[in-house]
């Protein structure tokens, strides 16, 4: 019931009591029968309740608007505060609503730009966040987190993290962090990535018993232990290969020290063994400054071009030479219209040197052939030998450094373990593409698409 009618009952109430009691001693006092005046009675009634009705209506709706201004103030909607010039008791009250809304909407206004400026800031990190709250329950997820734990900000905003499934891994450090205000380091392994996670708690007031939330940080390290691992092995790997032909070195030379130099056959037979390990060597660290500069980009990948059948003729007296001595027939069928390709020659002739010897390197019989087409802005070059074959574990790690399937037989042939890592460098370097197919003991098919040059890019040298 609105309050103007609760005035004007309550005073018809009390009115028409009055009367009625006003009537009532009026009879008892003159002791005889008072006729009770009906039209004077109802007068009596409607005309102060008129006034009345129409002073508690005016009340009623300057209240009205006192309340449509809080409750637009409460929405955030400023536009309809209703101003009261009145100096009593409502005015007042309107007057100071007024200056609340006034700074509310200043507040209002700070804490959206920060809000914003937070919101910012957690999308452009690089890091995951999720916000917990006192009692552990997800209110806040960046996209980041959502990539990093594989769940949306839907799927665990208002849940207990602790409750998701996946992450019993964090339970204890989330409720170290909310019950004892203790922060914690862990690394974790989603699925194939592992995940360093720190979760700090949020502390509030000094006096306060409990903290008023927590903190998930995670960082996403598989890339950074990828390559620590890389780094170990290719030290351990590199350290193995420098030592073998260094101890070997160092053995035959105080061998000869010791007296061997003065037997003529056996110093000459330490002495090319020392040439050898020398060479092989110097094969190794030529490699390995060839890989520096093509990761590096200190190398002609792109900037140039060349044509398949120049930089063959460049390796052809290397390669044919090699084939002969194994006796193993050499095919090669290069088309004489074939384009360009976007490569250095000095690289294009390594990436075809290195794929042919590898092919010689582990083929007995048979023969060996490379052959190009070209389709569309794509040049295909196919290089197939009758060789041992790979096994089908070991070709995902074809391409690593140092990676060897038969370690005895690659050092006695004087490989270094760098040649194919160097090919996959140089193409994929050059916008291309390696692949390999190997069957065990039918032999292998290594196969490289080329972009092909723009016009006008020709290596001067070609012209």
């Amino acid at each position: 019931m609105k309050i103007k009618w609760r005035i004007l009952s309550t005073y018809l109430l009390a009115t028409s009591l009055t009367l009625f009691l006003f009537w009532l001693g009026e009879r008892a006092v003159n002791r005889e029968a008072i006729v009770f005046d009906w039209p004077t009675f109802i007068l009596a009634l409607i005309l102060p309740g008129g006034i009345v009705y129409y002073l508690t209506n005016r009340l009623c709706l300057r209240l009205d608007k006192l309340y449509t201004t809080a409750r637009s103030i409460s929405k955030g909607d400023f536009s309809e505060v209703y101003f009261l010039d009145s100096a009593d008791e409502i005015g007042k009250i309107g007057k100071e609503m007024i200056t609340l809304a006034q700074e509310f909407k200043i507040s209002l206004q700070k804490n959206t730009q920060e809000a914003e400026k937070v919101q910012t800031i957690l999308a452009g990190m690089q890091e995951g966040v999720i916000a917990l709250d006192q009692v552990g329950r997800v209110v806040l997820v960046n996209a980041t987190a959502e990539n990093i734990f594989d769940y949306t900000q839907d799927d665990l905003k208002g849940k207990y993290f602790i409750d998701v499934q996946g992450y019993s891994e964090l339970e204890e450090l989330v409720q170290s962090a909310l019950e004892e205000g203790k922060s914690g380091v862990s690394e974790i392994t989603l699925g194939e990535r592992i995940v360093r996670v720190q979760v700090n708690p949020f502390l509030g007031e000094q006096d306060q018993i409990r903290p008023r939330g927590a903190v998930i940080v995670g960082y996403d390290v598989t890339e950074l232990r990828r390559l620590e691992q890389v780094r170990t092995d290719f030290v351990g790997n590199v350290s193995h290969e420098l030592r073998t032909p260094l101890t070997s070195i160092k053995g035959f030379v105080e061998t000869l020290l010791d007296g061997a130099a003065d037997d003529p056959a056996l110093r000459e037979r330490f002495l090319t063994i020392i040439q050898r390990e020398t060479l092989r060597l110097q094969r190794l660290i030529d490699d390995l400054l060839t890989l520096s500069r093509i990761e590096n980009r200190r190398t002609d990948l792109v900037v140039s071009s060349s044509r398949v059948q120049v930089a063959y003729e460049k390796i052809k007296p290397v390669i044919s030479s090699y084939a002969k001595a194994k006796e193993l027939e050499l095919v090669v069928e290069l088309p004489s219209d074939l384009p360009a390709v976007a490569m250095g020659p000095d690289l294009l002739s390594q990436v075809l040197l290195n794929l042919l010897e590898n092919a010689v390197k582990y083929t007995t019989t048979g023969k060996i052939e490379l052959s190009a087409s070209q389709k569309d802005s794509v040049v295909y070059l196919e290089f197939k030998d009758t060789g041992c074959g790979i096994p089908e574990q070991d070709l995902p790690r074809i391409f690593e450094r140092f990676y060897r399937v038969d370690k005895a037989r690659s050092r006695e042939q004087g490989g270094t373990g760098l040649g194919l890592s160097i090919v996959k460098h140089i193409v994929e370097g050059s916008n291309g593409k390696i692949g390999i197919t190997s069957r065990l003991g039918l032999g292998s098919v290594f196969t490289c698409e080329l972009p092909v040059a723009e016009q006008g890019e020709l290596y001067e040298k070609e012209k």
